[in-house]
């Protein structure tokens, strides 16, 4: 019995670093379109026809993008709900535990089609620098 108790605890503490990780990063200030497309342009050697073709790549990953943020802010509060009410790991709490990661898994998701969507206007050198400067975030980011 002990066992199950130190098992449920440990599901529920990494759920909840989960959680406030996720929070921590979601919440900061996203890198605007503009933003981008000038890193891009100035890293990548962008022509002005790219530009232009990724600006309207960009307009459909926001628009996507933002309902999944709204669907995983909804979950997060969800889970903080649940969290303050059941008082104990209950199945209401591992749903909303699951819907979390559901929707961190599809903004996830949504952002890797994003990257390699990207791809199909860049030449093979920039394809290859793009995959390197993402490999490089995934590899050092906090």
């Amino acid at each position: 019995m002990r066992t199950v108790i130190i098992f449920f605890v440990s599901v529920f503490a990494v759920a909840a670093i989960s959680s406030l990780t996720t929070s921590y990063f979601v919440r900061e200030k996203p890198v605007s379109s503009r933003d981008m497309h000038n890193w891009l342009h100035a890293q990548l050697h962008i022509s002005d026809a790219q530009l232009i073709a990724l600006e309207e790549i960009e307009e459909h990953f926001a628009a996507e993008g933002d309902l999944l943020r709204n669907a995983l802010a909804k979950s997060k509060a969800e889970l903080a709900i649940a969290l303050r009410e059941e008082g104990t790991f209950t199945p209401r709490v591992a749903a909303a535990v699951e819907a979390l990661h559901f929707n961190m898994g599809e903004l996830q998701k949504l952002s890797i089609a994003h990257l390699y969507e990207m791809t199909t206007v860049l030449d093979p050198d920039q394809t290859q620098q793009l995959m390197q400067y993402a490999e490089m975030a995934l590899t050092t980011a906090p």
